[in-house]
């Protein structure tokens, strides 16, 4: 399949043993709690075995679902082969996600710190409890992450890796971060299991929720000891 051969002929990453991430999630953020995820099908099938993988779900504490808010978080830290790392895009259309639009844009983290993401804003048709289908909206964040730099794109990544292997000696094993929260305006909280969120409140959640996790997994950004 296209998904397959994207994965598949990435170009090649060398990697070292250093790297820029804790593969250890934050268990708890301020206003959220959360739950450990696994890798999804595709990731399982497409990526090598040596692939690190850390994901959870962070939500509000509610006992109501159709009050909570809800993120997706994923880190995927490379291994060995050179596909362990490619361009999400690939894997969410792969997923059944059609892309609406890729925007760069910076979040910032407080203390004058910024972190640069893609933000890609996709659509899936879903088919409800009656039978209807609706499309289904949502963003999702994602950054790639090397031993000590961070940019928002794949092809910011392989030029880094190419000048930083022949003039720095330096061998990122990259990873990347995804965050991603669904639209849920124009359903009711029950069609949808959440709580009902505008475009700029779901890209607000997201921002919160980044801010919060960054700190807790990303070296560069861990408060100094």
């Amino acid at each position: 399949s296209i998904t397959a051969l994207a994965c598949l002929y990435s170009p090649e990453i060398k990697t070292g043993d250093a790297t820029g991430v804790s593969m250890d999630l934050p268990a708890t953020l301020p206003g959220f709690i959360s739950e450990t995820g696994e890798p999804d099908a595709i990731e399982k099938k497409l990526l090598p075995d040596d692939t690190q993988f850390a994901k959870r779900t962070y939500f509000t504490p509610t006992q109501d679902p159709t009050r909570r808010d809800q993120v997706h978080w994923s880190v995927v830290l490379s291994g060995a082969e050179r596909k362990s790392i490619h361009r999400p895009e690939v894997c969410l259309v792969g997923q059944g996600w059609t892309l609406m639009s890729s925007t760069t844009r910076p979040i910032d983290l407080g203390e004058g710190r910024v972190l640069k993401v893609t933000d890609l804003y996709i659509e899936k048709a879903i088919t409800l409890k009656d039978g209807s289908t609706r499309p289904l909206r949502g963003h999702y964040i994602y950054w790639f992450i090397g031993t000590d730099v961070t940019v928002p794109s794949h092809t910011e990544r392989i030029w880094l890796t190419l000048r930083d292997n022949n003039f720095r000696s330096v061998n990122h094993r990259w990873a990347y971060a995804s965050a991603m929260a669904l639209v849920t305006e124009g359903f009711s909280p029950q069609e949808i299991n959440q709580r009902v969120r505008s475009n700029e409140e779901t890209m607000a959640l997201l921002d919160r929720v980044i801010k919060a996790t960054v700190p807790g997994f990303q070296k560069a950004f861990m408060p100094s000891t």
